[in-house]
């Protein structure tokens, strides 16, 4: 009897562990637009794409073309 109490606490435990970490998880997600335009401005910053490409990839990011 207190051996199935203690494993029901366990396992009662693990569910509640686990589900409220996901939701932390998923709180901090940012849209995959946003994502990829601040990529794509990181590169610039650092150099690895010039203006040009810069401004062409953006406008396709922002659904312009």
């Amino acid at each position: 009897m207190m051996f199935g109490l203690i494993l029901l606490l366990i396992v009662a435990y693990c569910m509640f562990n686990s589900s409220s970490s996901g939701r932390s998880c998923c709180m901090n997600h940012q849209p995959q637009g946003d994502n990829s335009l601040n990529l794509l401005n990181e590169r610039y910053a650092r150099g690895e794409i010039n203006r040009e490409e810069y401004l062409e990839r953006k406008q396709e990011l922002s659904g312009r073309k």
